[in-house]
């Protein structure tokens, strides 16, 4: 039966090849890069060295929340090369600028039983570390079949996600099975993995790694230098929206500039396939604005800055007196709070949060993030803040301190790899330790 399921996936699959190809061909209107390198789709990689260290991270955060754990690899361990895959052209293109050639790099093929078999076999990796929730039903087998060790890394699974999971148990329960281990972010995410028939010994929390993402000194001087270039002016950012989400943002920014004249908006879409959709609603709603991709800094009579680059949302936390976190408007579930709250930033998300519920509840019962519930809420919780120094220094401070407290993950994420792969190596199979549970929700 299991062996049947998955043979239906992978017709399926097969079936939906020319629909995919045509699907990255469209989005390769607006990101050329998508039609580039289709053979890496297929498994014809560059020649690349046996027994790496595989690490799959997806997309553009996935590869930034592991470039920590990466960069402790290559240091602990010269002698094992490492590989990084991806499943789209950003978050190629941010390899290239975290890693340069210190690791091999391709975009992970899609899920096709031979390819998956044949990449597998020439590969031979030490190991496969998949950061999140990035599953594929034949990349997994395949190395169970050729006994290489596969963990989940940094794992998450919210209620919407097990849900759907549930309805294909004949298909993931299996595969589920078949991994080595998994390293849940919290003690929810572990206890959803168990509810899909995983057992306790295969998993551990270890706490989100996004807490521990490297705040230089280089970083904090270039934040300094960019508020001081922005006059003093009120300026909060909208980061990572979605479609249909610009359109709410901009009607609360009009409310925020009925209070205060000057403010700024900082607008940072998701995705760079939108960047040009953004700009012509500006254009269309009269907006005075400019793009990063044009000039450098806001004009002194813009009312929004289009922040339409990559690698700088950092950058834009920083000047910002408060940021609001995209993808909660519009039901899409949210994107990762951390990033403001490391820089002591005011955090304010709407209702929708599913993808980083467990951080989210948590920071909201420590009041060190703001949940709204419209853009009304949104406008008035933004007035407030923006007019008031004492209300964002309170916040942003604890959102901080939040931060602070969460930290550690990293190293118990390394040492539980290390004790997988170590456990392997003498055929003894998972680890059996308690599990730390930084938040219980």
């Amino acid at each position: 039966m299991k062996t049947l399921a998955r043979h239906f996936y992978s017709l399926l699959f097969y079936l939906l090849v020319p629909a995919v190809l045509v699907r990255v061909w469209l989005r390769g209107r607006k990101l050329p890069a998508y039609r580039k390198r289709i053979g890496e789709r297929f498994g014809h990689w560059p020649k690349m060295p046996e027994g790496m260290l595989w690490v799959h991270t997806v997309s553009v955060g996935e590869t930034i929340a592991a470039r920590p754990l990466i960069e402790r690899w290559l240091e602990r361990h010269p002698d094992i090369p490492v590989l990084v895959t991806t499943m789209t052209p950003t978050g190629s293109d941010t390899v290239r600028a975290q890693f340069d050639d210190r690791v091999y790099h391709a975009y992970l093929p899609w899920d096709l039983p031979h390819v998956q078999k044949r990449l597998v076999r020439t590969l031979k990796p030490r190991a496969l570390v998949i950061m999140e929730t990035e599953l594929w039903p034949n990349l997994v087998h395949h190395c169970n079949k050729a006994k290489v060790p596969v963990m989940l890394a940094n794992g998450r699974l919210s209620i919407k996600s097990m849900r759907g999971y549930r309805k294909l148990r004949w298909l993931t329960q299996p595969m589920l099975n078949s991994l080595t281990g998994i390293a849940a972010q919290y003690a929810p995410d572990a206890e959803r993995f168990h509810e899909l028939g995983v057992e306790q010994g295969r998993l551990e929390v270890t706490g989100s790694i996004k807490f521990d993402l490297p705040l230089t000194s280089e970083l904090h001087s270039r934040i300094e230098q960019y508020r001081r270039q922005l006059h003093g002016r009120p300026v909060w950012v909208a980061a990572s929206t979605h479609t249909g989400e610009d359109e709410q943002v901009l009607e609360v920014h009009k409310a925020v500039r009925t209070q205060l004249p000057d403010a700024l908006l900082i607008l940072v879409p998701r995705h760079p396939d939108r960047f040009d959709t953004v700009a012509d609603l500006l254009d269309q709603h009269r907006w005075r604005y400019s793009r990063r991709s044009r000039i450098q800094k806001p004009r002194k009579t813009d009312a929004v800055f289009l922040a339409d680059t990559l690698g700088e949302l950092m950058l834009f936390y920083g000047a910002a007196q408060a940021a609001f976190i995209g993808n909660t408007l519009n039901g899409g579930g949210g994107h990762n709070p951390i990033e403001p709250a490391a820089l002591a930033r005011p955090v304010l998300m709407g209702p929708s949060y599913f993808n980083f519920q467990s951080i989210v509840d948590a920071m909201a019962k420590d009041h060190s993030a703001v949940i709204v519930e419209d853009t009304q809420e949104l406008s008035k919780r933004l007035i407030g803040l923006l007019k008031s120094q004492d209300l964002r220094d309170t916040f942003g401070q604890r959102a901080y301190l939040f931060f602070q407290q969460q930290q550690g993950a990293l190293k118990r994420l390394e040492n539980w790899i290390e004790k997988q792969l170590e456990l392997d190596a003498d055929s003894q199979g998972i680890s059996n330790s308690k599990a730390i549970r930084p938040i219980n929700s």
